[in-house]
């Protein structure tokens, strides 16, 4: 085996102020799907069971985190690096800012709300930092359905693990009568 054969590490280095155990993506080929919504509640999940937990908003094009959080102040830095801001359930956030640069603390679990497609910034973002693995989100449309079998794919390729597949809006029940109602079509998960 040559030097060209063997695979490069291309992740960047966690700030050296930080321990990260498990790193999540939650990932969609397209945009409006529910990736905040999946990231938030999930963190938020994982925060209640006593883990310490921390959302990296990746996603440039749309950030949503900070509103899904109610933070309005902007992160703050010392010598350490940038400090996340805090939830009030506690988890710490940063939006927009290097893995390298943020002092994250000791943190359980990080999910990542990537960005949506599967063009260059989510590649880098596959490419960057050290997945443990990923939740797809989708929907039930047609459309969806396709781009986000790229996005599955490019994870599959990467060798990155595919933790979930949440499909999001799948239904919605008539307060009335109870009625399940499919708006999007049949469930294509």
């Amino acid at each position: 085996a040559d030097c060209s054969s063997r695979q490069q590490d291309m992740h960047i280095p966690l700030n050296q102020y930080s321990t990260v155990r498990k790193v999540i993506g939650i990932v969609s080929g397209k945009g409006g799907v529910g990736k905040s919504l999946v990231t938030s509640l999930t963190a938020c999940a994982m925060q209640s069971r006593g883990y310490a937990t921390a959302v990296f908003d990746a996603d440039v094009t749309g950030p949503s985190i900070p509103k899904a959080f109610g933070i309005t102040e902007k992160a703050k830095g010392n010598e350490l690096g940038l400090l996340p801001e805090k939830s009030k359930m506690g988890i710490e956030v940063i939006i927009q800012q290097f893995w390298t640069d943020v002092a994250w603390g000791d943190i359980d679990y990080m999910f990542i709300d990537m960005p949506p497609g599967t063009g260059d910034v989510p590649l880098t973002v596959f490419q960057s930092l050290p997945l443990d693995g990923i939740i797809v989100v989708t929907t039930p449309q047609d459309l969806v359905t396709l781009i986000v079998k790229k996005a599955y794919h490019m994870a599959k390729m990467m060798n990155i693990p595919i933790l979930g597949i949440v499909e999001n809006m799948s239904y919605a029940i008539c307060p009335d009568c109870g009625k399940k109602i499919e708006l999007f079509g049949e469930s294509k998960a």
